[in-house]
Parts: C-alpha cells; sequence; structure tokens
C-alpha cells in the first residue's frame, strides 16, 4: 500500500465506534492524513417514520432526521474529542440510505487509500464474527478494508482458536 493520505471511517454510531475511531485515528496520525467519517441513516428507518406519518400520527420526519443527525454530530464530536485528533482533519458525512450502498459510494466518490471499519454495528450480534454491512463492504470495496474488532469479539474469536 502507498502513502495514505485519507482514510474513510463508516461508523454506526455504536459503543463499538470510539474503538474503531480511535484504529483510524492512529493511521492517520502516522501518515499525516485526514479522516473523512461517514454515518449513514438506514433509508428503512425514514420509511418506517414516513409509514407512523402517513396513518395520520403526529410524527414530524424533518424533526427526526434532524434529531437523529444532531445526536451522531454531538457523538462524534465527543469521539474525536476523546481521542485528540485534530478535528480541522476530520470531515463527517451524513447520509441517508443503504448503509453498504452509501458506503460504496462515497469510497467512489471521495478516493479513500483505507477504510477503516468495525465488524460489529448497531445489531451487535454476540456470535456474529462480522456484521452484514462489514462483510459486504469487505467483498466490495475497491480500496484497502481494514477491521477493528472490539475487545469482546476479539476475546471470543482467541477462544476459538486452537493452538496444537
Amino acid at each position: 500500500m502507498e502513502i495514505i493520505k485519507k482514510v474513510l471511517v463508516p461508523l454506526a454510531m455504536t459503543e463499538y465506534s470510539q474503538g474503531v475511531f480511535d484504529c483510524a485515528a492512529g493511521i492517520a496520525k502516522k501518515y499525516d492524513a485526514e479522516i473523512l467519517v461517514i454515518s449513514v441513516i438506514n433509508s428503512r428507518d425514514v420509511q418506517s417514520v414516513e409509514s407512523v406519518v402517513s396513518m395520520g400520527y403526529d410524527v414530524d420526519g424533518d424533526h427526526y432526521l434532524a434529531e437523529i443527525k444532531k445526536g451522531r454530530k454531538e457523538m462524534m464530536d465527543t469521539i474525536v474529542e476523546m481521542n485528540g485528533f485534530p478535528e480541522k482533519r476530520v470531515k463527517i458525512l451524513f447520509k441517508i440510505g443503504h448503509p453498504v450502498d452509501e458506503i460504496l459510494e462515497t469510497i467512489a466518490r471521495e478516493s479513500p487509500d483505507l477504510v477503516v471499519m468495525g465488524t460489529q454495528g448497531r445489531s451487535g450480534f454476540r456470535d456474529a464474527s462480522i456484521g452484514g454491512v462489514a462483510k459486504q463492504v469487505f467483498k466490495r470495496s475497491p480500496v484497502p478494508v481494514l477491521s477493528n474488532r472490539a475487545e469482546k469479539c476479539r476475546e471470543r474469536l482467541m477462544k476459538r482458536i486452537r493452538l496444537d
């Protein structure tokens, strides 16, 4: 791999996000690279809210999206602050759509040199070694993808390895 100038970090804004960002920031610091964070609001969730509105319930879809973005922005600000990575070298994108498609489209548009992503997303299935979004991005990404495993996942997988 050549010099890394841009690292893309898809974050689902879960308990694992700090670790994933910290991993990406460590690489970005070493190469003096910038970090591009993408947070995808699943279109399925937006459609659910629109469905509730169409049933006559008093729910404001625009307010829902604004609140999600606000919450994720606050969480991202905290993640960056806790890490100490320079804010001016972090760009945050919020997208609405199917997470895999949005991540791959961002890769095509932004041309990162590396993608760093967690193996567990919003579902956080305990027995899954890799989430569905991560699996699809690993399969289809045209640039290298580095997986960052949460400590609990790492420990669980280490127990499965048999040393003879």
